[in-house]
């Protein structure tokens, strides 16, 4: 089950104002040998979405959330990225409604939901699974105990995309809480 050290109610005001002192606890890696060191990341979290160009819809709302600032600086981050194939999913009058500036402390929260305050690797996440606090307070469920990652109701269609600060993992359904998927039996 991955460890985590939940965060307080003011998980999202502390992400702005706090330095990386106020990082949770990554889970624990599994004892083994020393992988060999990743390339060179491109980069921070921001710069990797952008150079993608998948994920333009994702940035267009980090930039409305006032998040971009905060997750292009803040060392230790994990965002789940879901892409703009992803976005477009969503019914057009949802997503015209959450860009919509009248709704920027919701986007706010939606957008903080897909962020952790951790560098999360996939070494972590492999035969493990449990609950972890993004970095709007709100937990989500990793499991890594199937054929692909699973993050809520989302699968992890690119793991671990490496960046100065953090690391993006691609997925393939924008969050939403409330929309965890269903506790396994006996966890």
């Amino acid at each position: 089950m991955l460890r985590t050290t939940l965060f307080s109610a003011a998980a999202a005001a502390a992400l702005l104002a706090a330095p990386a002192a106020m990082a949770q606890t990554a889970p624990a890696a599994p004892a083994q040998a020393e992988p060999a060191p990743a390339p060179a990341a491109a980069g921070t979290v921001i710069d990797v979405l952008k150079a993608s160009g998948d994920f333009t819809t994702l940035l267009r709302a980090f930039d409305q959330a006032q998040l971009t600032e905060t997750l292009a600086t803040r060392p230790a981050i994990t965002i789940f990225a879901p892409t703009d194939a992803a976005f477009a999913a969503l019914p057009e009058a949802e997503r015209t409604r959450l860009l919509d500036p009248a709704n920027a402390q919701e986007l706010r929260n939606l957008m903080l939901y897909h962020v952790l305050v951790t560098e999360l690797t996939t070494d972590q996440i492999k035969g493990a699974r449990g609950p972890i606090a993004t970095a709007g307070g709100v937990e989500i469920t990793i499991d890594g105990t199937g054929d692909a990652i699973a993050v809520d109701t989302a699968t992890v269609t690119q793991a671990e995309i490496d960046a100065t600060n953090g690391g993006v993992f691609v997925i393939d359904k924008v969050l939403a809480p409330g929309e965890a998927a269903p506790a396994a039996a006996g966890a």
